[in-house]
């Protein structure tokens, strides 16, 4: 994985701001350092969201 993939979260649902962020959803990787990953998520309305308290084992490759 590398900055710009568009990979799936693999970590259970959580809420983010008052956003519920579900298992399955697709993200794209921004920044990777160590196993530590920031990502963007786009909610259902289309607004960006990052979340930066991820590790690679929350992601997994697209089917």
């Amino acid at each position: 994985m590398k900055s710009g993939d568009k990979v799936k979260l693999t970590k259970r649902s959580f809420l983010l701001k008052g956003v519920i962020v579900l298992t399955g959803a697709q993200v794209e990787i921004q920044e990777i350092d160590g196993d530590k990953v920031v990502v963007l998520y786009n909610d259902r309305e289309g607004y960006p969201h990052t979340i930066s308290d991820l590790s690679l084992s929350d992601l997994a490759p697209l089917d």
